[in-house]
């Protein structure tokens, strides 16, 4: 029996040993996980506000691509003036030329005739003062002439002068607004490649996160489904102890009953040997005839005795005695139907095995032993009978900030719970883990 014992506990400390070990593995990488939801989150929105900066990048570049267009299209009526007036200043430059022509053989031939005398003697040759009068505004006429050509021929000349150095200054800045732009251009198109670059990495990162969250999942949900596994194989190998043990212990009760059986008997029989042995020695004394009926009483006596000695001989009770029920729903009862749906997303208000939300779980759990549970969380942990020792089965409960119960689950031993958890629906977790251990309020039995 000892050694049937010490057994038992081996086996028990490794099955404990290697539940532990899972479970720690659960909590770490429900850590990572909930690392890795809130790396995936921050990645969200800088993606969110890069993308919201490549758009308004996208509106600049086409903002600037609209002041091109303007600064080109000024560019070219600019050029389109320029030639117009390149062709009025040679029209310009042609009658400007006659005008010199005139102009210098005015010049010469007054210079060479004398012309000048010939005006005056022109008025000196009047008849009369009137015709004096006429010869002299004719004389002015003629020199007015000449002035007024030699005006125009200045004036077109400074206008010719005067449009060309406008058109060449509006050339002069639209080519230097166009360069401008040009170069906005660029440079937001750099930005725009830059953005891109930047999106592009921060989507891959993303990606590269919710693979390593999947990836955590899949070892915590199969170091849940291991959990299960060990907790049953142990308790199905404490059950086969128990049973071994009880099977021994009966079997050693009745061996020590039959042999304190035999012992008694032992002592009878040497009881009954000494009284023949005395009755006959008497007998002997006496007279001869009565030792035959005596021989025959003690005979008869110890064979009068012997089957009353062999009837009296208890028989071994092989049968375990069970375990008096503390009343409320036990994890033996509820644990197929919750790990039947182990894995079912998470959706609020969710009841059906389609998607659970924590409530809906365990009332569908407990539904399933005939127990029917209230619909919220704060409803089961208000009707539930508070223990401060949990047993596997009953209901923990939890709250945030402090406020109304908010959250439940179904406590399974060892700190451990399976609920509807919103990052990874139906799965184990510690009940201490560093999430749901600030979270905690108590347990509850129904």
């Amino acid at each position: 029996m000892s050694s049937l014992s010490l057994t038992s506990e081996v086996f028990a400390n490794e099955y404990d040993e290697a539940i532990q070990e899972n479970l720690n593995k659960i909590e770490e990488t429900e850590n990572k996980v909930h690392n890795l939801e809130g790396t995936i989150n921050s990645l969200q929105v800088d993606v969110q506000n890069t993308e919201a900066e490549l758009n308004t990048i996208n509106n600049d570049i086409e903002a600037n691509e609209e002041r091109i267009n303007e600064a080109v299209a000024r560019l070219e009526a600019a050029h389109e003036k320029m030639e117009a007036l390149q062709a009025e200043v040679a029209e310009l430059e042609v009658i400007i030329e006659k005008r010199s022509e005139q102009l210098e053989n005015q010049a010469r031939k007054i210079h060479v005739d004398g012309q000048t005398a010939n005006y005056i003697e022109f008025i000196l040759d009047a008849e009369s003062l009137t015709d004096v009068f006429g010869r002299i505004d004719v004389v002015s006429n003629l020199v007015g002439s000449n002035r007024k050509l030699v005006e125009a021929q200045i004036r077109d000349q400074q206008a010719v002068i005067e449009k060309q150095e406008e058109t060449e200054e509006t050339i002069v800045q639209q080519n230097a607004l166009a360069a401008e732009l040009e170069g906005i251009s660029e440079e937001l198109e750099q930005q725009r490649l830059e953005k891109e670059v930047l999106v592009a990495q921060l989507a891959s990162e993303r990606a590269t996160a919710e693979a390593d969250r999947e990836r955590f999942l899949s070892e915590k949900a199969e170091a849940e489904k291991a959990v299960v596994e060990l907790v049953a194989a142990r308790e199905e190998a404490a059950q086969a102890a128990r049973e071994a043990e009880e099977r021994r212990r009966a079997e050693a009760e009745a061996e020590v009953s039959i042999s304190s059986s035999q012992t008694s008997d032992s002592n009878e029989t040497a009881s009954v040997s000494v009284a023949q042995s005395s009755s006959t020695e008497s007998a002997t004394e006496t007279t001869s005839q009565e030792a035959p009926a005596s021989s025959q009483e003690a005979s008869s006596s110890n064979q009068a005795e012997q089957p009353a000695k062999e009837t009296s001989k208890p028989k071994p009770d092989l049968k375990p005695t069970p375990a008096p029920s503390s009343g409320g729903v036990t994890w033996g009862q509820i644990s197929s139907y919750a790990n039947g749906v182990l894995g079912t997303p998470y959706l609020y208000g969710g009841s059906t095995t389609n998607a659970f939300d924590c409530s809906g779980f365990t009332s569908y759990v407990f539904r399933q032993a005939g127990v029917n549970l209230p619909r919220s969380a704060a409803g089961q942990y208000a009707s539930a009978q508070k223990v401060s020792n949990p047993r596997p089965g009953d209901l923990v409960f939890f709250s945030e900030n402090g406020s109304r119960v908010s959250h439940v689950g179904i406590y399974v031993g060892n700190g451990q719970f399976i609920g509807a958890q919103t990052s990874t629906g139906v799965a184990y977790t510690q009940v201490n883990s560093n999430y749901w251990g600030r979270r905690f309020v108590g347990y509850g039995r129904y």
